[in-house]
């Protein structure tokens, strides 16, 4: 996926240089000057897409599906030089994480006998709020009088404070005497409170008279995983136990909506 994702940045960097160098014909390549009435402060918020955890079994049958997680992303920004052609880009993004989400089957034949056909749940769990500030290197390329198309990359330092997640599953009996734990999964998240990523994208900005609105799709990479941990299937009638490794990378994309305002007029 991040491959795939590369791939399709970088071509569309290349054939964008070379239509925009066939179209516009600036006297003064590399600087907008329309940008200057606009704030640098900019508002940007929009939904992500988390890869889904990863599992890696270590012994017995049973397993369960991980899920991709949507989430968001919301704060401001702050572009250095909005008017030339390359600029840095910093801000104060926040973030909610996940912890897990995911969907399982029990067999009917290893739970208790009153129940009359296999149990079938899903369960999704948020952890912390995070806490980012994106250290980005920006090229904008104007594509026709109010549109310009940005490409972005850089890195992001992460405040994601220690923590845990769990999710237990427990069946009763019929008389509720007795309570079997059949499925477990816990993870924490790593002991380290800051962590870094790598952030790539591209997107377009829209000059209007009173706003500056820009859309930008970015893919982020973690350098270390969000969350690591472990699940149990146990206690059950006829199947073995399973055990195995659970890992949430915390890799997504996002599609953010930014919006810069006028400055007023002296």
């Amino acid at each position: 996926m991040v491959n795939k994702f590369l791939t399709a940045t970088m071509v569309g960097f290349i054939l964008t240089i070379v239509s925009t160098n066939s179209i516009i014909a600036q006297p003064e390549w590399g600087f907008y000057s329309q940008f200057l009435k606009y704030h640098k402060w900019s508002i940007i918020a929009g939904p992500v897409l988390y890869d889904k955890a990863s599992i890696d079994k270590e012994y017995g049958d049973y397993t369960f599906s991980n899920k991709n997680t949507i989430s968001f992303n919301a704060g401001f920004e702050y572009d250095f030089y909005p008017e030339k052609k390359w600029s840095f880009i910093t801000g104060f993004i926040v973030g909610l994480e996940p912890a897990y989400n995911f969907s399982y089957q029990i067999k009917k034949e290893d739970i208790y006998p009153h129940f009359a056909e296999d149990c079938k749940d899903k369960d999704k769990m948020y952890s912390l709020t995070s806490f980012s500030a994106p250290l980005l290197l920006r090229l904008r390329i104007q594509s026709n009088k109010n549109y310009y198309i940005n490409f972005l990359t850089g890195l992001k330092i992460m405040f994601f404070p220690p923590g845990d997640a769990e999710f237990l599953l427990r069946f009763h009996n019929e008389d509720d005497t007795e309570i079997r734990e059949v499925f477990g999964l816990r993870a924490e998240s790593p002991d380290n409170m800051f962590q870094g990523s790598f952030v790539i994208g591209s997107g377009v900005s829209h000059t209007m008279r009173r706003i500056l609105i820009s859309t930008k799709l970015i893919y982020v990479m973690n350098f270390q995983n969000i969350m690591n941990g472990e699940y149990l299937f146990d206690n059950m009638f006829v199947s073995e136990r399973t055990h195995g490794t659970y890992k949430l990378s915390g890799n997504y994309i996002g599609l953010l909506f930014s919006v810069q305002f006028a400055r007023k007029k002296k």
